[in-house]
């Protein structure tokens, strides 16, 4: 009886390597996507961004109780105007604050990867109901 050949060795090998190497690519792609830029300045933060195309972005960023929007691309970063409205301000820090006190270990979760890429997953709020409908739950098992 014949042991296994050289030939189905190499290629169980291959194979092996293929799928580690698809499983590191997709792991890479998923962390890259999901990577925020975790700001260690109290005082100054960025508020939102979205992406125009071709390297081109427009920011919302704050100091304090001033926000100003500006743009960023390959020739650099220019102001386009100051925020004035200060319930919009107050709104944005608002939700900043929040997603603060979502994800207090500073990484990003599935959720917040879904929300930019603009897809809706329908999370529910937290709130003092769901708490304590989720509790009684976890007592009747």
């Amino acid at each position: 009886m014949a042991g296994p050949s050289i030939w189905s060795i190499v290629r169980m090998i291959l194979i092996l390597a293929v799928t580690a190497a698809a499983i590191y690519g997709i792991v890479y792609i998923f962390k890259r996507a999901a990577k925020q830029p975790v700001s260690k300045d109290p005082f100054l933060k960025v508020l939102s961004s979205a992406h125009l195309g071709a390297n081109r972005y427009a920011h919302i960023v704050a100091v304090g109780s001033r926000a100003w929007l500006l743009g960023s691309g390959e020739g650099g970063v220019s102001l386009v105007s100051e925020i004035e409205d200060k319930e919009i301000i107050d709104a944005m820090l608002l939700e900043d604050s929040k997603k603060d006190a979502l994800s207090p270990s500073g990484f990003p979760d599935f959720m917040s990867f879904l929300r930019r890429q603009g897809i809706n997953a329908g999370e529910s709020r937290l709130s003092a109901d769901n708490i304590r409908k989720r509790r009684e739950r976890l007592r009747e098992l």
